[in-house]
C-alpha cells in the first residue's frame, strides 16, 4: 500500500533527523570475560573503549613497580582500554586529532574532566614512584593529545575516568578533522565492579 504524497514528505525528514542526531555507537560484550566495549564510529574517527577489571589494573601496575596503594588507587578510578583509529582511506582522508583535556564526563548530573595522566603524575612524590614505573605509566596510558594520520593510523592505552567501580556515566568525546571540531556523547558507559 502506497502512502499518500503528504505523509511521505513528513516521514522522510523525521528519519533523516534521527540518523544524523546520534553517533554510531555499538556496544558489545565479550562472552568469556563479560566485559563490555563501546565502539564509536563517526566520519574517519573510530574510538573503542573497553572495560578493564580493577584487578587487571592492579596487577598491571604492581608488575611495573607501583606500590599496592597506588596500584589500588588507579584500579578504583575506572580505567578503560582506549583504541583510537583514523579509518579514512589514504587517498581522501584528513588527519584526526584529539585532546583528552576537551573530553568530559557527566555523572549524577554533574560535568567533570577525565583524570589525566598528568594529574596522576603530579600527585606522586618522587620517593613513591620510581622513574622506571613513571615511564611504564606514560607508555601504558592513552596519550593526552594525539594526531592520527590517514589510512589506518592508530594509538591505544588506558584512560582513567576518575570515578568508582560500578559507576555509570556519559562521555563527551571531542576531536578535530579538516580543521573542524566535532563532538558527540557516548551514553551510559559503565565501570565494572571490583570483583
Amino acid at each position: 500500500m502506497q502512502l499518500p504524497q503528504l505523509q511521505r514528505y513528513i516521514i522522510i525528514p523525521l528519519l533523516f533527523m534521527v540518523t544524523t542526531a546520534f553517533a554510531d555507537v555499538v556496544v558489545t560484550t565479550n562472552p568469556s570475560t563479560q566485559l563490555r566495549a563501546w565502539v564509536l564510529t563517526e566520519g574517519d574517527f573510530k574510538l573503542e573503549l573497553i572495560q578493564r577489571l580493577p584487578d587487571q589494573t592492579r596487577a598491571f601496575f604492581q608488575g611495573r613497580g607501583f606500590s599496592a596503594k597506588i596500584a589500588n588507587d588507579l584500579a578504583l578510578s575506572c580505567i578503560f582500554q582506549a583504541i583510537g583509529t583514523n579509518i579514512g582511506k589514504p587517498e581522501n582522508a584528513q588527519p584526526v586529532s584529539y585532546s583528552l583535556k576537551d573530553w568530559q564526563i557527566k555523572i549524577n548530573n554533574k560535568i567533570q574532566a577525565l583524570k589525566l595522566k598528568e594529574t596522576w603524575k603530579a600527585q606522586w612524590l618522587p620517593s613513591e614512584v620510581k622513574p622506571a614505573a613513571r615511564i611504564a605509566f606514560t607508555w601504558a596510558t592513552f596519550p593526552t593529545q594525539q594526531t592520527f594520520a590517514s589510512g589506518g593510523d592508530y594509538g591505544w592505552g588506558m584512560v582513567s575516568v576518575g570515578v568508582p567501580p560500578e559507576s555509570t556515566f556519559d562521555l563527551k568525546v571531542v576531536w578535530k578533522q579538516n580543521n573542524n571540531t566535532r563532538s558527540t556523547w557516548i551514553r551510559r558507559l559503565t565501570c565494572p565492579q571490583d570483583r
